[in-house]
């Protein structure tokens, strides 16, 4: 009775053992709590979670994060096999296992049969410890701990990531990719079983060094699986069959200035990226063969860089032709390297003209020498070819009307553009900055560029790129550049194959999709660059040398321009067709052929051209005149002096006044109306004649007593015939039109008058130093 009265009384104190049991468990997680986990190496996947490039944990070792979807089911079946086949079930402890071990070691005398299970070896790989009693103990502890703070799932994915393969290498995907140079998830029973058995002796069973030792632990293991029916006998003795050929790859990063851009700013391990891997290879591919072909002229080096226009999302980022080659810098990565960008940001001026309705596609726009205080630039051939439109001044990259597109965009409205579009540089060099901006005067990267044209493919949005799977799901807010219309017409104007910079045997080339694209070429032919755009991709192409050399061949129309093809040719040419939809408000007009303008009265031709509705200028044209003539047509009448009869009707052109000049200067013939009647003294209204030179926005600083001259300069349309000079109210000489007379001048301001035979006036002040 006694006996009773004391087992129950035993068995009643049981809960509150356990209790207590596990309140100190508790009090022991709280004082000792599980050693973090170990770092790991960063790694870069692509749009379909492909290894891209992997870098070393901050420990120097080869240790990848390893999720169990992604490791071949064989692999983990042969490691719960062989280890701890109750792993799903225990508690991180196996007490069957340690009492089985404990028996077999005592009758043999020695360590037989050890009982560790997945979660105890999980935690000797985290915290290293002596192989003794104590130890043990310790195992078990922290075993215990893993299995009340983490699932068996992730005890199972740290398992993976953590088992020893000799050297620097940690963890099963770490071994996979350097000893079979494939994922863990496409490996073969053979491999899976290998890698299995390798971890229980690392050192001297290194697929590198002990292969034979390897196969035979494996051949082994294999017809044990097959004895314990863990596997089919066929399947068994294929891997046997298998050979062992492992030897440690280098792992040879993929798109590795990509890689490198995202690893260095970005923190977390995995790097899910938007690369297409596909894309990217076909653009290194093509980017490669291409600078081979060419290196023979003096280039060295591209950059290419492919955007996803509906996602806006990076899909190839190509830094330079070879990573590798150190001969031509390959490592400097081409698409954030600051270049001048030649011609490439004249779209933009002329597409804010567009949205201001100072310009549309036919607007006409002067090409003759200019002088904007002082700044008077060239073209790339150094000719001119006097009134043109605007569709042939950006096709054919024109520099006199694209400063003149500035100018009508506003430079400062310019320039908040092109910071709203992401170009860092231009905004760092902002204050120093001119109007040879437009012509490459500052500094930009290919990635910016390729934003700038990626918001004409996308309707006037400039989207931040998608460099990331996490950036590509969250919304990004887009910054309006332009308007829909302006985008529409600029790709109008850029998908037309009548312009110079288009070999002819790139014609086509592309298959159905409609390429619009702008080159450029930095100043001194350092930088050739070609960016192109259709509904489904924009694409940048940077050829040169990374040392700045240039090279004569170097331009945008013969070096980067067929690239830009090629790339387009192999990435659209099996694509469904995609075209813009033109905007609601873009319709075509009647308008005249010479100007663009409205058709006048006396407009000789008209055609249909472009325009954006209620934005558009409405002017009409003016330049056909109806004038009055004498019966010998040697002058012209005006209404105040015209005679009641004998006279005659006739149109003549009125050009404006430096178009006038150019005419007279190069000896262009042109309709010029017969002079004014020279006894009319009537006076008439309008702008006098536009003075050239000197500038007012100068100071003049001459040598005093060496009898300096500064030149005197003015234009007038064709209807004058004389203009007038007055210095500071005294009259100086008289001149035909744009005719250059030289005047010394004297200390102080100088107030310059020049009148025209009609009573018109212009006027402007200078201020003259000497030293």
């Amino acid at each position: 009775m006694v006996y009773h009265i004391r087992s129950h009384f035993h068995i009643r104190r049981w809960p509150a053992k356990i209790l207590v049991y596990f309140l100190l468990f508790l009090l022991f997680d709280l004082l000792f709590p599980l050693p973090p986990p170990k770092p790991m190496s960063k790694l870069v996947l692509d749009r379909d979670s492909k290894l891209l490039s992997a870098y070393l944990s901050t420990d120097e070792q080869w240790r990848m994060p390893t999720h169990l979807h992604e490791v071949s089911g064989d692999l983990v079946k042969a490691l719960i096999q062989k280890e701890d086949r109750w792993f799903w079930y225990h508690p991180g402890v196996n007490p069957i296992a340690i009492g089985r071990a404990a028996l077999y070691n005592i009758f043999s005398g020695r360590r037989v049969s050890g009982a560790s299970t997945i979660s105890m070896q999980v935690a000797r790989m985290m915290e290293r410890k002596e192989r003794t009693f104590l130890g043990k103990l310790g195992e078990m502890f922290r075993a215990f701990q893993l299995e009340w703070h983490h699932s068996k799932t992730e005890i199972l994915e740290m398992y993976l990531s953590y088992l020893p393969y000799g050297g620097n290498v940690e963890g099963v995907k770490a071994a996979s990719y350097i000893y079979f140079d494939k994922a863990p998830a496409t490996l073969s029973l053979s491999q899976a079983t290998l890698l299995a058995v390798i971890p229980n002796r690392p050192n001297s069973l290194r697929l590198d060094l002990h292969r034979d030792a390897a196969r035979s632990a494996r051949d082994r293991w294999l017809k044990r699986f097959e004895d314990e029916g863990a596997f089919p006998p066929a399947q068994v003795q294929a891997a046997l069959q298998e050979p062992v050929t492992a030897f440690r790859h280098e792992l040879q990063p993929h798109a590795p200035h990509f890689c490198r851009k995202l690893a260095s700013g970005l923190q977390q391990t995995v790097i899910h990226s938007t690369l297409d891997s596909r894309i990217q290879q076909v653009a290194e591919n093509l980017l490669s063969e291409y600078v081979r072909r060419v290196r023979h002229k003096g280039v060295s080096n591209g950059a290419v860089l492919v955007v996803d226009n509906l996602h806006a999302a990076v899909r190839a980022y190509c830094g330079s032709a070879n990573f590798q080659d150190g001969i031509a810098f390959g490592e400097v990565d081409g698409v954030q390297a600051i270049r001048s960008p030649g011609s490439t940001l004249k779209p933009m001026a002329y597409a804010m003209a567009m949205d201001k309705g100072r310009l549309h596609p036919d607007s006409r726009l002067i090409d003759v020498p200019t002088d904007w205080n002082g700044y008077s630039p060239n073209n790339y051939d150094e000719e001119f070819r006097g009134p043109v439109s605007l569709t042939y001044a950006l096709r054919h990259s024109l520099n006199i009307p694209a400063v003149e597109a500035l100018r009508q965009a506003g430079f400062n409205d310019f320039l908040d553009r092109m910071e709203d579009a992401g170009f860092q540089s231009i905004r760092k060099q902002r204050a120093k900055l001119g109007l040879s901006v437009i012509l490459g005067g500052c500094g930009t990267t290919l990635e910016e560029l390729v934003g700038m044209f990626n918001a004409f493919a996308c309707a006037g949005v400039r989207r931040p790129f998608a460099y990331t799977q996490d950036e590509l799901a969250r919304p990004r807010q887009g910054t309006r550049l332009i308007s829909p219309a302006a985008a529409w017409l600029i790709g109008d104007i850029l998908s037309g194959i009548e312009r110079p910079d288009l070999p002819h045997d790139l014609i086509g080339a592309t298959g159905r999709a409609p390429v619009a694209w702008k080159t450029g070429t930095s100043y001194g032919r350092r930088d050739a660059w070609s960016i192109g755009f259709t509904p489904r991709y924009t694409i940048g192409v940077w050829i040169g040398n990374f040392d700045g050399r240039s090279a004569a061949d170097l331009s945008g129309t013969t070096m980067a321009v067929p690239l830009l093809f090629e790339l387009f040719n192999a990435l659209e040419s099996r694509q469904p067709h995609l075209a813009w939809p033109r905007p609601r408000n873009v319709h075509r007009r009647e308008i005249c052929a010479e100007t663009g303008d409205l058709p006048g009265p006396e407009c000789l031709r008209k055609r249909k051209g472009y325009y954006i509705r209620d934005v558009s200028s409405r002017k009409t044209c003016d330049q056909e005149r109806m004038l009055y003539l004498s019966p010998d047509s040697s002058i012209q009448y005006c209404t105040g002096c015209l005679p009641a009869d004998a006279y005659l009707l006739a149109n003549f052109p009125i050009y404006p006044p430096q178009l006038t000049l150019w005419f007279e200067s190069n000896n262009i013939a042109y309709r010029r109306p017969p002079p004014h009647n020279p006894a009319c003294t009537a006076t008439f209204d309008g702008e006098g004649p536009n003075i050239l030179s000197p500038s007012p926005d100068y100071e003049y600083l001459l040598e005093d007593g060496a009898g300096q001259e500064i030149l005197l300069q003015a234009a007038s349309d064709g209807r004058v015939a004389r203009h007038y000079w007055y210095v500071n109210g005294q009259f100086l000489r008289s001149s035909l039109p744009g005719e250059r007379i030289f005047y010394a001048p004297k200390r102080g301001k100088m107030h310059i008058m020049c009148m025209d035979d009609h009573g018109r006036q212009g006027k402007l002040q200078v201020v003259v130093k000497m030293y």
